[in-house]
């Protein structure tokens, strides 16, 4: 379990679920839309090359390649046809097994296809399941070489909140905060007011309340017109008045 002991500003964010976690495994769990989608943010945002006609064959050879892998890895966890989500196994060892081979699977995709969307999700499905057999530190490992091969914002922001969702399971509050920083400077990344979001809640975590407080003030003036929860708010305000007490 994390650590609560930074006062009321921390203790405030304690039941905060991640938005970009949500969004992400939305995203992970939903493979074909997101090559489909990413790939024409891309191209909307001017990559003309991008989209050319050899690398988008290339974008179609890896998706194709990575959607098979994911279909065969919920068939052997037993999930029906058409399922989004991976079933608990009645038996541990046996899913152990299965997380270890589609891995390996998801590995292979990623050398197969490397620079490619579908070749940074399959880096980001392999690291998932090495984190879920524990070993948070291997996938730190895994998206952490992945990064500078990662095309675009999209992708690249993407990459990088991984890398600070895996910081944040050991408790790196610190490093997963600037991760999820460097993911919302990117101009072209959907979700970078969220990133702002989570790395305040990592600061907060950080005991760094004034940080906190101070990316709840970018948000505000970056993004004035994003939909933010009511309260979402309401956290930042607290972080800001805690902030003034504590100068």
């Amino acid at each position: 379990m994390a650590r609560r002991e930074h006062g009321g500003a921390a203790e405030a964010l304690e039941e905060i679920e991640s938005a970009a976690d949500r969004l992400s495994e939305w995203l992970q769990e939903n493979l074909r839309v997101v090559v489909v989608v990413v790939a024409g943010v891309l191209g909307v945002a001017g990559l003309g090359s991008y989209v050319a006609s050899t690398r988008n064959a290339a974008e179609q050879d890896a998706s194709s390649a990575l959607a098979r892998i994911r279909d065969d890895y919920l068939s052997a966890m037993g999930a029906g046809p058409g399922a989004l989500e991976v079933p608990e196994l009645a038996n541990p060892e046996a899913a152990a097994q299965i997380r270890a081979e589609y891995e390996k699977r998801f590995g292979e995709v990623a050398a197969a296809h490397p620079g490619t969307v579908a070749g940074s999700l399959a880096v980001m499905e392999r690291a998932r399941l090495a984190s879920e057999d524990g070993r948070d530190g291997d996938a730190l490992s895994l998206l952490e070489a992945a990064l500078p091969a990662a095309p675009g914002d999209a992708v690249r922001g993407m990459v990088l909140q991984r890398i600070a969702q895996r910081l944040e399971g050991l408790e790196r509050w610190e490093d997963a905060a600037a991760r999820h920083e460097e993911a919302s400077d990117l101009g072209d990344y959907a979700l970078r007011g969220w990133a702002m979001l989570d790395a305040a809640r990592c600061r907060a975590e950080a005991g760094d309340v004034v940080g906190a407080a101070a990316l709840y003030e970018r948000l505000e003036r970056e993004l004035p017109e994003m939909s933010v929860p009511e309260a979402e708010r309401a956290r930042g305000l607290e972080l800001r008045a805690a902030a003034k007490r504590s100068q």
